[in-house]
């Protein structure tokens, strides 16, 4: 899998490249929303063109709530 540019050190390398592009742009922009980087590219799984890329963005101030959950009784 080394060969092939699968190998453990190579998509760890990977991975710690798109957490650095998350960090750059969650840094540009650090009152508005955090970026994490999703899917494949998240794992290291796949290079930068080889398909695309997916992200999350969560707004700040956002809450998400299952059912049943009461938001007035959590702390502020």
């Amino acid at each position: 899998m080394n060969w092939l540019g699968y190998g453990p050190d190579i998509r760890q390398a990977r991975r710690d490249a798109y957490t650095g592009c998350a960090r750059f742009r969650n840094a540009r922009r650090p009152d508005t929303a955090t970026v994490i980087t999703t899917g494949s590219k998240a794992e290291g799984l796949s290079c930068l063109f080889e398909s695309k890329i997916d992200i999350m963005i969560v707004e700040k101030g956002t809450m998400c709530f299952e059912v049943g959950i009461e938001p007035n009784k959590l702390p502020r």
